[in-house]
């Protein structure tokens, strides 16, 4: 079922957007969700934004399979979030009322295993679990969209041993139509050809979208790769918990508002970092590209073609002057997507995970010594940007989402 559009460099899952994200990203913007909108209505957000995303999954995956019972259609709903590297769910509610039960689930297991001996969690952490089941149950019983509500109870995240949830009725009117993938060619361009590397970087790209396409779930439901944990997701989820947090923000608290746009790059910033810097020290890339250059020339290259092969968009490099100046272009983003589908065009440039992941990338090819293979640990990412400003910084001047041919991000040093 996944599908990629390699003149784009976008993908996407039963007709739903979809890419690669890895953990440190997907606990950083769900817990800046939660900061700007308070655990309750941030819950509420990231519920209703993965039941509607996975509703537009699994309608796809049941006309395509032709699976009518509703016992075939809970299996196939379980396998695609096992094989998706979110975990393992087991669903005890007939017609939609009952329990499910989750064991390894991507939130809540990372949570636990990342923050848990530092901070104690107040909530539970799986939105998007509970989400995903809600859609299951309606689609499996032919109930009518947005009637059910799933709510965690039970979470490992909160040192419970395994995650429960109770699903019972609640009308929720959250009529939206949804983003396929038609609109990815709608609201992108295609791929820029002759580029800064470019057969260099898309042969890198391909070999990792291979390995990707290939990489399986382990027996807890998890992708453990390259160092972080990686789950396939659906990129309206991600772009619909941050622009609806934004637009309530500006209406209830706008003066906060720059504080979550500093966090949705910051989410940015966490997973590139993170999740790219990890794929460069692992065996696989040794595997698949061969040993490490440490030349930030070639770490910039390296990070255009992961970005790509994640299914960030067809990331470019316009400009690179080492020490002083990174241009990166895209004729295509996730994030533009979304938005202009969602919400139209407009002047604000607004691809907080573009912004924060091209800052990423001049500082992993700008910073990071790479000779001495450093342990990408919390305690070393605080080290390296806590207590002051960035080194580097960033600017957005051309984006998709105000209608430009392309979306262009420049880093330079403060």
């Amino acid at each position: 079922m996944r599908e990629f559009d390699s003149t784009r460099d976008l993908m996407s899952f039963g007709d739903a957007p979809a890419v690669y994200h890895c953990h440190h990203f997907n606990l950083f913007l769900d817990q800046s969700i939660d900061d700007a909108l308070g655990e309750e209505d941030g819950r509420e957000v990231r519920f209703l934004a993965a039941r509607s995303a996975t509703r537009q999954l699994l309608g796809t995956a049941f006309e395509r399979g032709n699976h009518e019972t509703p016992l075939e259609r809970l299996q196939v709903a379980a396998n695609l979030f096992r094989s998706m590297g979110h975990g393992m769910l087991t669903f005890e509610a007939p017609r939609g009322v009952g329990s499910v039960q989750g064991r390894f689930l991507h939130y809540g297991f990372a949570w636990r295993e990342k923050y848990g001996h530092r901070v104690r969690k107040l909530a539970p952490a799986d939105a998007f679990a509970a989400g995903f089941s809600a859609a299951a149950l309606e689609l499996a019983y032919q109930l009518p969209a947005d009637t059910l509500d799933v709510r965690e109870k039970r979470c490992f995240a909160l040192k419970d041993p395994a995650c429960q949830f109770s699903a019972g009725n609640k009308l929720v009117d959250d009529s939206r139509p949804p983003i396929g993938a038609s609109d990815i060619s709608t609201y992108s361009q295609a791929r820029f050809e002759g580029s800064w590397r470019d057969d260099e970087i898309s042969k890198i790209a391909s070999g990792l979208r291979d390995f990707t396409g290939s990489a399986e779930a382990d027996h807890r439901g998890l992708m453990d790769a390259f160092g972080v944990y990686v789950a396939m997701h659906l990129s309206s989820y991600y772009n619909r918990i941050s622009f609806d947090a934004l637009n309530t923000l500006k209406v209830k608290k706008p003066a906060v508002v720059p504080a979550l746009e500093g966090l949705l790059r910051e989410s940015g910033h966490v997973c590139v970092f993170n999740t790219f810097g990890g794929i460069l020290l692992s065996p696989e890339w040794e595997a698949l590209v061969g040993p490490l250059s440490c030349d930030p020339a070639d770490i910039v290259a390296y990070c255009m073609a992961i970005g790509r092969a994640l299914g960030f968009g067809n990331w470019n490099v316009a400009e690179y002057k080492p020490g002083s100046r990174l241009v990166v272009r895209t004729p295509s983003t996730y994030e533009a997507v979304y938005y202009r589908s969602r919400h139209g065009q407009t002047s604000e440039p607004r691809e907080y995970f573009l912004q924060g992941a091209i800052l990423a990338i001049a500082q992993l090819a700008e910073r990071v010594r790479w000779s001495e293979r450093p342990s990408l640990t919390q305690e070393y990412y605080d080290a390296l940007f806590s207590g002051e400003a960035l080194p580097w910084q960033i600017e957005q001047h051309h984006s998709l989402i105000a209608g430009d041919e392309f979306s262009e991000v420049v880093a330079t040093p403060r």
